[in-house]
């Protein structure tokens, strides 16, 4: 059993979140986990989403480490640190607190609870390792003195033996979200880190630089940053500086601050710093590793470079993946983060063996193709060679930065032939199937791959030289290879959505639409395709759990202030294909006036006789209701929801017209052709959108309405 120990309380909690903390201490009392429950508070998933232990879970902790975890609170990575080391000391100011936390972790032999302040405990010895997870920002509101922080760094160094370790998550006060529209975590109050905290001493959080400087001063000189995304509360990557790159950043960030603006696309702006070399000054969080003495490592183990950590998943598909470098080199690590997750590990590795070689043909060149396969290693974890090749995701979006159609349709070709050197004879898709991506529809048929990688895609294909110095094609991840028939376009499906979402400027050059078109994938399979993709992650999977407490953000534009009296300024484009498919370059850009919703604009559009098709793009950056018409051209809503009495609506924040000259007449120079467009427009905001879409899915529960009903909530959701 854990000891509790009240010896240096003194009767008073100073720090709480008030009645929802006894609403903890009886969740926790009952043993459920937090999906079992229908708490949906911030509070209670801060402090029992085990997506929590993720700053922390893939750390290379000594096994025969002494801990001592100051603010320990309900005890959020306390167990974690109670699997992974030998003894756990878990310091909390609060009783309260410090009573949920025994009563999560009470059955933890090597664990010792102590309330009350840290300033009046003692300790028998010095500690391995002294974490403090969320706690340093308030050193001003319970130290005393001039310089409050360095003080309170100074005694965390105390308890650390001569080659302890310090670690110390935190937020940037200069984090990327703060300049999107983030409030300041603590205070709710915008850019008030941006502004160093003017009129508060009682919490503070600081830049890399900031950190350096408090760390060498306090003697601290042996220190490593590593930086969790999208923040250390609920991480899910953690890069260092080796791993910082422009084509991170690629899994969702859930908000949980109604108050959140966007006032630019933060993963966006991500890969541009990270593209300029300076995106570790700007992440929104660190884990700060210090010490006194150089930082040993196991000599096997190496390193951490970059983890990505799936905890927020059902509980046997939890596990990590880990970039290590040691004396021989990088390599990749695939572990559970739970016994019951061991078996998943397994039966990868499995799957990697039942799958054969092939092919890779890309354009005119054709390469052997072959699935990485791991070792599965004493401790169920798997180790895989590190590739530092180029992934065909990333030759992909650098096709799309040199406007070069053609070659992202080579990719997604390659794809495509790759996916069918697994065919096989069935034709339906049957219960094993069906346990996994739910109902099918009606005994359909379909060319069918098996064994089936569904997660077959761009990203996950690298072009590498193998030992011999021969260029070949590695398919890595085989964590959803199954062995029973799937359909092949169901995986080309899953791969042409996955390297739009992961690089969404390819749509600029190549449209969704038209290639999923080009593969024959239509709309209505489409529709059934996100059915099962929804079945499978979040009834197979059970993936994505923190969706459930996410908030939506109001994106905003520093244009919607451009305005005088009612006037409103906006920004209408006219995307052209000449050629090369929709793209910035062949693109039209012209300010419009709304005056009390009166909306006129004149296009000079160039030389239209090369022009294949048009799209008209209004306005950008909000849902409306538009009712637009043209005497030189016919218009006809691209993405409209629906026909109301003003017009059409628009549940997107990117409302779009194809455009078709009634007339190719040119001006008197024979290069243009003038078009006026004018008519009413009402913008409106993403929870208009969002109440619409629902009232959608209400109306239309069955059938194809159904599903593209749904398809509209979902849509409206990305919005947030």
């Amino acid at each position: 059993m854990a000891i509790f120990n009240t010896d240096y309380y003194t009767g008073s909690d100073l720090y709480s979140d008030g009645e929802v903390e006894n609403r903890i201490l009886e969740i926790v009392r009952t043993g459920k986990p937090l999906e079992d429950t229908a708490e949906r508070s911030f509070p209670v998933l801060y402090h029992l989403s085990k997506v929590r232990e993720n700053i922390l879970s893939w750390y290379p902790f000594r096994k025969d480490a002494n801990v001592l975890e100051i603010g320990a609170g309900p005890g959020a990575i306390t167990g974690l640190l109670c699997a992974k080391c030998a003894h756990v000391t878990s310091a909390e100011l609060s009783h309260r607190r410090s009573t949920i936390n025994y009563e999560r972790h009470k059955d933890c032999e090597n664990l010792t609870i102590m309330a009350g302040n840290l300033n009046d405990m003692e300790f028998p010895d010095k500690f391995d390792y002294v974490v403090l997870n969320g706690v340093f920002e308030y050193a001003g509101s319970f130290t005393k003195g001039p310089d409050p922080y360095g003080s309170f760094l100074a005694k965390c160094r105390s308890y650390l033996k001569d080659d302890g370790i310090l670690l110390i998550a935190i937020e940037n006060r200069l984090g990327l979200k703060y300049f999107s529209g983030a409030p300041e975590d603590h205070t709710d109050n915008y850019m008030e880190g941006l502004k160093d905290y003017p009129d508060n001493t009682d919490v503070h959080t600081f830049s890399k630089n900031e950190w350096i400087r408090l760390l060498e001063k306090e003697g601290l000189s042996r220190y490593r940053f590593y930086y969790p995304y999208p923040d250390y509360k609920f991480p899910n990557e953690i890069f260092t500086d080796s791993t910082l790159k422009a084509d991170g950043f690629t899994r969702n960030a859930w908000n949980f601050n109604p108050r959140r603006f966007e006032l630019f696309p933060e993963r966006q702006m991500a890969a541009a710093l990270c593209a300029e070399g300076v995106m570790d000054r700007f992440m929104n969080s660190f884990l700060i590793e210090a010490g006194t003495s150089p930082i040993l490592r196991d000599p096997d183990a190496g390193e951490v470079l970059y983890a990505k950590v799936n905890a927020d998943r059902g509980e046997k598909f939890q596990i990590q993946t880990l970039i290590c470098e040691s004396g021989s080199g990088k390599s990749v690590i695939k572990a559970p983060l739970n016994p019951d997750a061991a078996d998943h590990i397994r039966r990868m590795h499995a799957a990697e063996q039942a799958m054969k070689d092939s092919v890779l043909r890309l354009g005119d060149e054709t390469y052997p193709a072959a699935l990485l396969r791991g070792e599965l290693l004493e401790d169920g974890s798997c180790r895989y060679p590190y590739l530092g090749g180029q992934s065909l995701g990333r030759m992909a979006a650098d096709a799309a930065d040199l406007g070069d159609a053609g070659r992202i349709r080579e990719i997604i070709r390659a794809i495509k032939d790759l996916i069918q050197s697994e065919s096989c004879k069935e034709r339906r898709v049957d219960a094993r199937f069906e346990a996994v991506f739910g109902t099918a529809s009606d005994g359909q048929e379909y060319e069918m791959v098996c064994p089936a990688n569904i997660d077959l895609i761009p990203d996950n294909v690298f072009l590498e030289k193998d030992a011999d110095g021969q260029m070949k094609a590695y398919v890595i991840d085989a964590e959803w290879v199954f062995d029973f028939p799937v359909p092949s376009k169901f995986i080309l499906w899953r791969a042409v959505n996955d390297i739009y979402s992961q690089h969404a400027h390819i749509e600029k050059i190549l449209p969704q639409e038209e290639a999923l078109q080009e593969v024959g994938i239509g709309k209505n399979e489409r529709q059934l395709f996100w059915k099962w993709a929804d079945h499978f992650e979040r009834g197979y999977v059970g993936a994505n759990r923190l969706a459930l407490y996410a908030r939506s953000i109001r994106k905003a534009d520093l244009k919607d202030l451009m305005w005088s009296g009612e006037d409103v300024r906006m920004t209408a484009t006219l995307y052209m294909d000449l050629g090369q498919g929709y793209n910035e370059t062949d693109a039209l850009h012209t300010e419009v006036v709304v005056t009390d919703g009166a909306y006129d604009v004149t296009l000079e559009i160039p030389h239209p006789e090369k022009i294949r098709s048009m799209r008209f793009d209004p306005l950008e950056g909000c849902a409306s209701i538009l009712d637009l018409s043209s005497e030189e051209a016919v218009l006809q809503p691209v993405n409209a929801s629906l026909r109301c009495k003003k017009g059409y609506e628009f549940l997107t924040m990117d409302p779009a017209y194809s455009l078709k000259l009634k007339s190719p007449a040119k001006d008197a120079s024979g290069e243009s052709v003038r078009v006026r467009i004018h008519g009413r427009i009402e913008t409106k905001d993403v929870y208009w959108a969002l109440s619409k879409s629902q009232e959608l899915v209400g109306r239309y529960r069955r059938g194809p309405a159904g599903a593209a009903a749904k398809k509209l909530k979902d849509l409206a959701k990305g919005m947030k």
